[in-house]
């Protein structure tokens, strides 16, 4: 329980705790470190705890939520233990006018704490007319955005969040069914400025207040209050995978799937056992990858007529030196972590003329790896967007038994029209306000004693659309025995198909090493088509030119061998 805070009617509110006083946002912030909600509730007066919902006492998310919005009517102030290091800033009080207005009054009035007499105060009672003052009132903002839904279904822990402008805060709303369209559910945000907003799914998470937010669009403009329209201009639809096994939909209960909007990972989630999906936030548990490069050195070409084995040498980025090394007996090197295009190359035991080598792109290095993920509440399906202000987006899904390195998800969005599957087909909304095509089709009931029924059945006859996902046979895994003396960072082993044009690279710098010292080399996402592929060992022949050596080990070997 949070004992350094206490909570006063803003009526008593005097000088003597303006050093004291916190706004709503830092007493959320030092609140949002405790995790049970009953030990935030043990703090709070009385009279403020029931000004709180129950459902939002039964989370700490929706309990700080609305202490928040308790907090910024002013009519309860926090006071802490301890007076403030500093000021309250202006940027601070922008965000609670009511709290600014208060503290100055208390300022400006000199008002101080008194003591009450005991007898009863001297009241003027003469009656006198009353006076009236015209104030005029700004009018309300009366534009509106409606975000249309695919289906009608139970609620869901997701809902939509237009950010914070200029003019008004962030707002937040949930799909509710459309009474006069049982296809369709409408998520309206109402009384809002003619100007632009930026839409977002926000997510809660389960271990964390701040929520993971997805965006779908820039500079959305409102439209009048009374607008009305058949399909309007951004449409999203709720999809459920399912793999069609043992002649019968199932629904997955393990793995990740990876939803790409134009091109792009745009949402990653991990499948739980009871078959919902719980949203990971990559931007937290994976680094970006970062394309590095790095340098070949042969000295044999930079000086043909001397030998400059074992010669120090640095190497400068930017005109900055980043690496010192020595050449080996072959005169050549190789170095990585390189940012620009070309770098600069100076031997440290001897004067020469200016030496700039250019620069090859290397392959991502191997994830750190989160030791814990950031995961949102889970969800029975999940929202794509099929139409954004107007324009039909380019979404694809993709099914992987296991979580994919940076390597993989690069990968992944180099060739995802060829790994992952199109939902081009969410088109048939627009036509029939329902879906019945081969990949993208209405909710099929699913069989008693399957693990997930309750789940996908609650589904059916929703019109939310169900995605035909191919039952992956598993990941095959080659493990390598690293010769640090002899390895490169970009060898690699490559499985190939050349009937089908196929290949997938697993380089060793993108892999770790275990234990036992082996790399454990991943390939999945192959088309279904492939049946048997040829492994092949990819080698660098010379450090300096950077050169290398395909080496064919097996031929036609069958995926089903592989994965056993």
């Amino acid at each position: 329980m949070n004992s350094n805070i206490r909570f006063i009617a803003s009526s008593k509110l005097s000088q003597a705790e303006l050093p004291f006083v916190l706004t709503p946002d830092e007493c959320i912030e030092q609140f949002s470190r405790v995790r049970n909600p009953n030990d935030i509730l043990k703090s709070l007066p009385n009279a403020l705890a029931q000004r709180i919902s129950l459902s939002a006492k039964k989370s700490t998310t929706g309990l700080l939520q609305s202490m928040q919005t308790e907090l910024a009517k002013v009519e309860w102030i926090a006071i802490s233990l301890s007076p403030r290091r500093g000021g309250i800033s202006d940027s601070q009080l922008s965000r609670y006018p009511k709290l600014k207005a208060y503290i100055d009054s208390v300022i400006f009035t000199g008002k101080a704490r008194t003591r009450k007499a005991g007898y009863q105060p001297v009241v003027d009672d003469v009656v006198l007319a009353r006076e009236y003052t015209h104030v005029p009132v700004e009018p309300s903002p009366e534009h509106k955005i409606v975000v249309e839904f695919a289906g009608q279904w139970s609620s869901s822990a997701a809902c939509l969040l237009l950010s914070k402008t200029d003019n008004q805060h962030e707002k937040i709303t949930a799909p509710a069914a459309d009474k006069e369209n049982a296809h369709r559910s409408l998520a309206t945000f109402k009384g809002l400025e003619p100007e632009g907003k930026t839409l977002y799914i926000k997510i809660p998470c389960k271990d964390q207040p701040m929520p993971i937010l997805l965006k779908l669009a820039e500079k959305i403009e409102p439209v009048e209050k009374d607008t009305k329209m058949t399909e309007w201009d951004n449409v999203l639809v709720p999809v459920l995978p399912l793999c069609y096994s043992g002649d019968a939909w199932s629904p997955f209960t393990t793995g990740r799937v990876y939803v790409l909007l134009n091109g792009e990972l745009w949402r990653e989630l991990e499948v739980l056992e009871t078959g919902y999906f719980s949203d990971v936030d990559f931007s937290y548990s994976r680094d970006k990858p970062k394309q590095t490069r790095h340098v070949n050195i042969e000295g044999s070409e930079l000086f043909p007529e001397d030998n400059v084995s074992f010669e120090r040498f640095a190497i400068l980025q930017n005109g900055a030196e980043v690496y010192q090394g020595v050449l080996d007996v072959n005169q050549q090197e190789r170095v990585f972590g390189f940012t620009e295009e070309e770098v600069d190359i100076k031997f440290l035991d001897f004067d020469h003329d200016t030496i700039t080598l250019p620069t090859v792109l290397s392959p991502l290095k191997a994830q750190a790896g989160s030791s814990e993920e950031v995961q949102g509440f889970p969800q029975q399906h999940i929202w794509v967007p099929y139409k954004i202000q107007g324009d039909t987006q380019e979404v694809y899904l993709y099914y992987s038994s296991s979580c994919l390195s940076d390597e993989q998800v690069s990968e992944l969005e180099s060739n995802y029209t060829t790994m992952a599957i199109s939902l081009e087909e969410m088109s048939e909304y627009s036509n029939s306000q329902a879906f019945s095509n081969d990949t993208v089709f209405a909710v099929p009931p699913i069989e008693k004693n399957r693990q997930g029924q309750a789940m996908v059945n609650a589904q059916v006859d929703c019109n939310v659309a169900a995605v035909s996902v191919p039952l992956q046979g598993g990941d095959i895994t080659l493990r390598y025995r690293v010769v640090p003396s002899v390895d490169q960072p970009d060898d690699h082993f490559m499985l190939q198909n050349e009937e089908h044009n196929w290949s997938q690279k697993a380089y060793f710098r993108s892999a770790k090493v275990d234990e036992e010292g082996f790399l454990n080399l991943r390939f999945n996402g192959w088309p279904a088509e492939v049946k048997e592929v040829d492994i092949i060992r990819v080698s660098h022949s010379s450090r300096g030119t950077g050169s290398s050596e395909s080496i064919p080990l097996r031929t036609k070997v069958k995926i089903t061998d592989l994965l056993g």
